[in-house]
């Protein structure tokens, strides 16, 4: 606080916080839930969860419409290029304005593309202090990028907005790792959820349930298939399997459904129930290479979340992903670093057959969730060090 009063915050962010999935929804849990500043939001996405304190800038009208209009999916990887490249060295008055308007202690802007380098510009411009948060390497991801040719630049320029924050927040080790020194960087792991969590609920069915909530698209859908095909082939295994917009062949999807295995998107408190059900849950990373670097640098919220239940987690992934890694230092995770799908099975009668490993792992999760991923912990830093940033003698 400064002169006992909350810090007016600006983050400018394309991933709005929302309680939704991933970036969006553990800055939800940061800023929103727990709403330790004033707070406005700039994005340049025209989903706003909250208009009140969000405010949307917009590309030049032409492109604004162009994307829009039924040519938008034609042109869509061109308008990508153009915002991460173009657009941020193009006169800023959207921005300028609201922060005439607002006048803010610190910005706060997530690393990303485009959206960077305009943050970077603001900060000097408007001599704010510049908070960086590096949770996803967004210069490789698709959806995030134009054509992959600009992908080299643009990690080039993830680097150096890196160097230009005053504070920057990594989610990670190897997130920290691969950016390199910084003389004020903080690793933070993804916010869990707040909500209080039921434990003692289990399987009414005598299988043994594993259950998943997360993403199920791309490599995530395509490692869940698999699992599903390996698990429907057994008598005394279940999986359950929650998360939006599954991109499965058609005759999976069907099945999934049909079965109750797959059960759609469900809002936190929803998931929740289904996770308590569980014998045991699923954490899933990518042993596809070219997502290596993304494996190596991202950790996955879901893992923090899983914690709170005290039940035992298994991590399928390769050695090289941060939550193996943090795992292989530290415990508190049964290990699957094959892509075998039916190494996954194996360790689940694993699990059933030996209580005493059983017991291990529901205590280790038990203790990230008391100390390394404490939610409490991990938001008195967040704060803490803004604020100590916002009230340094040298603040700009």
């Amino acid at each position: 606080m400064i002169n006992n009063r909350k810090l007016r915050v600006l983050h400018i962010t394309p991933e709005p916080p929302e309680n939704f999935c991933g970036v969006r929804l553990v800055m939800y849990r940061h800023l929103i839930e727990r709403s330790p500043f004033e707070l406005m939001v700039v994005t340049n996405r025209d989903y706003l969860s909250n208009p009140e304190s969000h405010e949307e800038v917009r590309l030049p009208y032409l492109l604004y419409r162009l994307r829009r209009s039924r040519f938008g999916p034609l042109v869509n990887k061109w308008l990508a290029d153009f915002e991460n490249l173009i657009w941020p060295h193009m006169p800023t008055s959207q921005f300028d304005e609201i922060i005439k308007r607002f006048n803010p202690d610190i910005i706060l802007a997530l690393a990303h593309n485009g959206i960077s380098d305009i943050s970077a510009r603001l900060a000097r411009k408007h001599r704010v202090p510049l908070v960086g948060l590096f949770l996803d390497w967004f210069p490789i991801m698709k959806g995030h990028i134009g054509h992959r040719w600009t992908s080299a630049l643009l990690s080039r320029r993830f680097h150096r907005f890196y160097e230009q924050c005053d504070l920057a927040f990594c989610t990670s080790d190897g997130m920290k790792d691969a950016l390199g020194a910084h003389p004020n960087c903080h690793v933070i792991y993804p916010m869990p959820a707040k909500h209080r969590v039921r434990q003692l609920i289990s399987s009414k069915s005598r299988k043994f349930r594993l259950v998943y909530v997360g993403s199920v698209e791309n490599f995530y859908g395509r490692m869940m298939c698999e699992l599903i095909k390996v698990i429907e082939n057994t008598h005394d295994l279940e999986i359950i399997i929650v998360g939006p917009n599954a991109d499965w062949p058609t005759e999976i999807l069907q099945h999934a459904i049909e079965k109750g295995i797959y059960l759609g998107f469900k809002p936190t408190e929803e998931a929740s129930d289904i996770l308590a059900t569980a014998d045991a849950l699923l954490v899933v990373m990518s042993f596809e290479i070219e997502h290596r670097h993304f494996m190596e640098t991202s950790f996955t919220t879901k893992f923090l979340d899983y914690t709170a239940y005290a039940k035992p987690i298994i991590i399928w992934g390769p050695e090289y992903c941060t939550p193996v890694k943090l795992v292989s230092d530290v415990g508190g995770a049964y290990v699957v670093s094959q892509p075998r799908a039916t190494m996954v099975a194996d360790a689940l009668r694993q699990l059933m057959s030996v209580p005493s490993l059983h017991d291990s792992l529901t205590q280790q999760a038990k203790k990230l969730h008391e100390e390394l991923f404490n939610p409490d912990h991990l938001q008195r830093v967040f704060v803490n060090e803004i604020e100590k940033l916002a009230s340094a003698p040298n603040a700009l």
